[in-house]
């Protein structure tokens, strides 16, 4: 009966202390509701646009102030990183004649909050209603309240989605 016991809190214990360093592993990372890994949302420029219509003026406007991040609770993230992918609606005559319209895809990683200088360069005169615009990949830092330096650990962040209208 002792054995027993001594196996039983032995294996409790142990559960106990695996669940108390996952935590530790997740604290400050994102928020854990009801087991699930809430990430942090990301946004173009200062602004709430997280994805979706977009026009041409705001999205080249938008774009120059580069990516952030913060989450529900206030907390605010550096980005580090992220994928930026680039659908450019085209049209084109096959031989035959027929117009065919083709989606041709550029996409390239970009470390920091700003998109690259050679899309930089190029990507306000190229877009257009009808093109979609990916933000993939994004890489976050947590900024502590008490400092504006960042943690040293990066985690992932959600991507966005936009396509250009009129």
């Amino acid at each position: 009966m002792n054995r027993t016991v001594n196996i039983f809190l032995l294996v409790f214990l142990l559960a106990i202390g695996l669940n108390l360093l996952a935590q530790q592993k997740t604290k400050g990372k994102a928020t854990n509701v009801a087991g699930k890994l809430l990430l942090p949302n990301t946004y173009l420029g200062r602004s709430e646009h997280s994805g979706g219509p977009i026009q041409k003026g705001t999205f080249d406007e938008l774009l120059k102030q580069g990516v952030t991040a913060h989450d529900s609770m206030g907390n605010k993230y550096k980005v580090v990183g992220f994928q930026f992918s680039y659908a450019e609606r085209n049209v084109y005559e096959d031989s035959a004649g027929n117009l065919q319209m083709v989606m041709d895809y550029a996409y390239e990683y970009c470390p920091g909050d700003t998109v690259t200088s050679t899309i930089a360069a190029s990507i306000c005169e190229r877009t257009k209603p009808g093109d979609t615009l990916y933000f993939d990949r994004v890489s976050v830092v947590k900024i502590s309240k008490n400092s504006t330096q960042p943690e040293s650990e990066s985690f992932a962040a959600r991507g966005m989605k936009f396509y250009i209208v009129k």
